[in-house]
């Protein structure tokens, strides 16, 4: 029988592998890879996550790969490229503010700055960021409670006002979603007309 980790003092295997296994179980050598551990994985943040925060969380580790995991802090995921992935444009500020809720990304929100627009960018936080920084690890914090009271509440806030949460995408997309908010408000507040009464004439 072969050996494929180091023992402790009991006989029982300590997780750290040697050998062969340790080569086949190691990182690809020439492909980019995320670090995912086993509690973010099985922490209620991680697995209350919602089908649209999920391709979210996709598009920024993808980013993080494409950039040798140089850039978290810096990453980008535009309306375009999260359309693609199948999340609706006008979900998209939801799937964002969820997965700030939940702790799993930090975000600096981008905007025009001396004639120029800026976009947003993002940090994955259980991954040291761009300048070295240890991860902040904010979904530890998030219990099952929480996250069952916030999808609460937030599902009152749109059924009573039907408000996206602020955008942070290009001007043109902030626009669109702002006279999506202003039709949503028109109807609200739109009372059903009366039916007519039918007068009858007496000769």
């Amino acid at each position: 029988m072969s050996v494929n980790s180091k023992a402790n003092a009991t006989g029982r295997s300590t997780g750290v592998r040697i050998g062969r296994d340790k080569k086949l179980n190691s990182p690809p050598k020439d492909e980019p890879w995320v670090w995912q551990q086993f509690e973010l994985v099985n922490s209620p943040a991680w697995r209350g996550r919602s089908t649209h925060v999920v391709r979210l969380i996709d598009a920024l580790q993808c980013d993080h790969m494409a950039h040798g995991g140089r850039e978290n802090g810096n990453l980008m995921a535009t309306y375009d490229q999260l359309v693609e992935r199948g999340i609706s444009r006008r979900l998209i500020p939801d799937a964002i503010a969820e997965a700030q809720f939940l702790g799993l990304i930090a975000v600096k929100r981008g905007g025009n700055w001396e004639g120029s627009y800026q976009p947003s960018t993002y940090r994955l936080t259980w991954l040291k960021d761009h300048e070295g920084r240890p991860a902040t690890n904010q979904w530890k914090t998030v219990t099952k409670d929480a996250i069952k009271e916030w999808k609460k509440r937030r599902r009152k806030e749109a059924a009573k006002n039907r408000i996206p949460v602020p955008v942070c995408g290009t001007p043109a997309e902030v626009q669109h979603v702002e006279l999506q908010t202003k039709a949503a408000r028109n109807r609200a507040g739109r009372k059903k007309p009366k039916k007519a009464t039918l007068l009858k004439i007496v000769p």
